[in-house]
């Protein structure tokens, strides 16, 4: 396993201000289309998915209260970073869905990822 770790909001959360009702992240179920169509990414990377209730513990421990915001990906520290990566508690990482898709298609070899 590579040691990067994808966060993403685990699907199907109930948004406290709005009971009753189901809702998707639709930049984490981007992400989570990846990884619906190369299941063997899973295997690389570790991914965790996390409640919609803040505060979000297990990326806050990472990146810092600030950084609470999904989907990100924190890098390993033992491989190469992209040169746009940002910085929070001595940690590298990206945030932006386009930006996570690209990487992973990049790293891993996927076919290209168009836009």
């Amino acid at each position: 396993m590579s040691g990067d770790r994808l966060f993403l909001l685990k699907p199907g959360f109930e948004d406290p201000a709005r009971p009753g009702r189901f809702f998707v992240c639709p930049h984490c179920n981007a992400i989570e289309g990846l990884l619906g169509s190369f299941p063997g990414l899973a295997t690389q990377i570790e991914v965790q998915r996390l409640p919609f209730d803040r505060p979000r513990t297990a990326i806050v421990d990472i990146l810092g209260e600030q950084h609470q915001s999904l989907p990100v990906l924190v890098f390993d520290d033992t491989h190469p970073v992209p040169a746009d990566a940002k910085i929070a508690n001595g940690k590298r990482f990206i945030d932006s869905s386009e930006r996570i898709l690209q990487y992973l298609a990049e790293r891993y070899a996927f076919p290209h990822i168009h836009q």
